[in-house]
């Protein structure tokens, strides 16, 4: 009797158990990461300082704070304890910033902050909105001689809408189309700095009192402010300048410093420019050129893709790709010879340097508003104490839904490198 036969796995079918075995071993980590992000986020409110009442006023379209200090002179400033709408109460404190010249060191960009919310009662924000609003507040509220008090405002839904109809009546059918939150507030950021200046961030955005004072001097401090090169560590603004005639009117800051092509380190991050800005937090005077540039721009961007603005990214709308473009675009008309990639700090200076571009614009090196990166994807960005620290966003992407098939291609994308076109956004 001939012995028994017994079949050999076949080395196509070991080939595929791998890749079955491959794929399923990604869907458990892309599972965890999932699980991961939605237990964070069902995490129940901690307790939270109250906010600033005694000091806030509340009226219609939101909350604000006005330094007392500004009105020193009732006979000749404006009196804005007698406001109760928002506008008015922006348009009186842009008025006294003027008047007394509270602006940001070196800079025309008024000592006022704007940020936005659905709903301006604290008890609907989240304890993390709560804990960075009080920081800023506090910070805002200093005492004179300690340094320059801040105005204050928030924004709410019914206050954005209001300043869209006076101010962009003709933009606010477009403005009203954009299918997501998160892009009419980054737009809004744009508009609110064109007619009142000041600095405007998301509403997680980190301060203290030493940030704020960092945050006032974000330019040397000397009466001109070099063309190129501008150093953000206190150590060097310490320093002698090389002086020009240029005053800062725009201030933004870099969140991801990668080199150029043909080097895939920043679209395997998921960014779309190797050198590129962050919008959360910006700062200009009244009526710069780049939100008048920015708010053009995406009009013709709503107008050429209406039917399938809910199928984009909104980054890609109204986020960092999108300011980043203007920015370039603009910088690169005004200024001979310049470019974009010339921003990057990866030259060895420690917490980067901050440049002047087109005459009135400040760059800040990535530490200035993206400090305390982890080891991965830190791009050169120092720790939250470093000298050229201003600002901390503490829930990035917070805006996004988790989604599976955004998930993957974000995997593929870091670990593989492939899946460059694979969305960043799920399917409405």
């Amino acid at each position: 009797m001939p012995p028994k036969s017994y079949a050999t796995a076949s080395p196509v079918l070991t080939v595929r158990a791998q890749k079955i075995l491959r794929s399923l071993l990604l869907f458990l980590v892309i599972c965890l990461l999932l699980v991961t992000h939605w237990s964070f986020q069902s995490r129940p409110a901690e307790s939270s300082p109250a906010i600033h009442v005694q000091h806030v006023r509340t009226g219609r379209g939101g909350k604000w704070y006005i330094p007392r200090s500004w009105a020193h002179d009732a006979s000749s400033t404006p009196r804005c304890d007698t406001a109760t709408d928002i506008i008015d109460a922006a348009e009186c404190a842009l008025l006294l910033a003027l008047a007394n010249e509270a602006f940001l060191d070196n800079t025309q960009i008024p000592l006022i902050s704007h940020q936005t919310s659905r709903s301006a009662d604290p008890a609907t924000w989240s304890s993390l909105v709560r804990r960075c609003v009080e920081r800023w507040l506090a910070a805002a509220m200093i005492p004179h001689d300690a340094g320059a008090e801040m105005a204050w405002f928030m924004w709410d839904d019914a206050g954005l809408d209001a300043m869209m109809q006076k101010y962009e009546s003709h933009f606010y059918p477009a403005f009203s189309s954009l299918p997501y939150p998160v892009e009419k507030a980054d737009a809004f950021r744009i508009l609110v700095l064109k007619w009142f200046g000041g600095v405007a961030r998301d509403p997680e955005a980190w301060t203290d009192e030493r940030g704020h004072k960092h945050a006032q001097r974000q330019t040397p401090q000397s009466p001109f402010i070099p063309p190129h090169d501008a150093p953000s560590s206190y150590a060097s603004i310490a320093s002698a300048l090389h002086t020009s005639n240029s005053t800062v009117n725009a201030i933004f800051g870099i969140e991801a410093d990668n080199p150029a092509e043909p080097d895939d380190a920043y679209w395997r991050m998921g960014y779309t420019y190797p050198v590129q800005l962050t919008n959360w937090a910006l700062a200009m005077t009244p009526h710069h050129a780049v939100a008048d540039r920015f708010l053009v721009a995406l009009t013709s961007r709503i107008r050429d893709d209406e039917d399938d603005l809910p199928r984009i990214d909104p980054l890609d709308i109204t986020g960092p790709p999108a300011l980043t473009r203007v920015v370039k675009e603009y910088a690169e008309k005004n200024e001979a010879d310049f470019e974009w990639q010339s921003l990057s700090s990866r030259s060895g200076h420690p917490g980067g340097r901050a440049k002047i571009v087109a005459g009135d614009i400040l760059i800040l090196p990535i530490t200035g508003f993206s400090p305390g990166r982890g080891r991965i994807g830190n791009m050169g960005s120092q720790s939250t104490g470093h000298p050229a620290a201003r600002l901390q966003h503490m829930a990035a992407g917070s805006w996004r839904k988790a989604d599976l098939q955004v998930e993957y291609g974000k995997f593929c994308r870091t670990v593989f490198g492939l899946c460059r076109e694979w969305s960043k956004f799920p399917d409405p």
